[in-house]
């Protein structure tokens, strides 16, 4: 997790996103996806948008994450595109997390 929270203005569409460490491997992809883009945003929660792919034991081998959109109406929201590899798999989502 960032130290310090990262903010609005930091961020720049199509910044690729570095996420430390391995992918949690325990519970729901939704979930493990979330927690993933709050510890590289600092923020306190994150929330799926969509996700497209296997959600059942889907257990990734390669993810990377890039800053997709910035939400320009004041809520200094941002939404992040994750897509992971795993075997003959792929799978893709987008999480939504609120800056500072």
């Amino acid at each position: 997790m960032n130290a310090i929270p990262l903010r609005f203005a930091d961020i720049r569409l199509g910044q690729p996103i570095d996420f430390d460490g391995e992918v949690p491997s325990e519970g729901p992809i939704d979930q493990r996806l979330c927690e993933m883009v709050r510890r590289w945003s600092g923020a306190a929660v994150a929330s799926l948008v969509s996700l497209q792919g296997p959600q059942e034991n889907f257990a990734p081998d390669q993810i990377a994450g890039r800053v997709m959109a910035r939400h320009l109406d004041g809520s200094s929201m941002a939404d992040v595109e994750v897509v992971m590899h795993a075997r003959d798999v792929c799978a893709k989502a987008v999480v939504r997390v609120a800056l500072g």
